[in-house]
């Protein structure tokens, strides 16, 4: 008989358990961007499931990278209004006494 294959999930957690030396050894506030990337990965779980892998740390770093791409994304759509904001505020005649 062939090798059983764990549900994804199971996957993604036992990776998430084989760093945990490496989150223990962060920063207090890289801890904390390392589990918001393995979050990340959990937000795309079904499709990391049908990415059929071999390794599926391929498909949690697929998935971190679309968050990351989405987030880079948002902000630079941002960019422009801010922008103009800015340059709006540097216009305005500064209040005289």
């Amino acid at each position: 008989m062939g090798r059983t294959v764990l549900p994804f999930t199971q996957e993604l957690y036992r990776e998430e358990e084989s760093w945990k030396s490496y989150r223990r050894a962060l920063r207090r506030e890289d801890r904390a961007m390392f589990d918001e990337l393995f979050a990340a990965a959990r937000y795309h779980t079904a499709a990391c499931t049908c990415s059929g892998r071999a390794v599926p740390f391929e498909a949690i770093l697929m998935s971190i990278l679309l968050e990351e791409r989405r987030a880079v994304r948002e902000l630079s759509a941002r960019l422009p209004a801010l922008a103009e904001r800015v340059e709006a505020l540097s216009r305005r005649p500064e209040d005289e006494p």
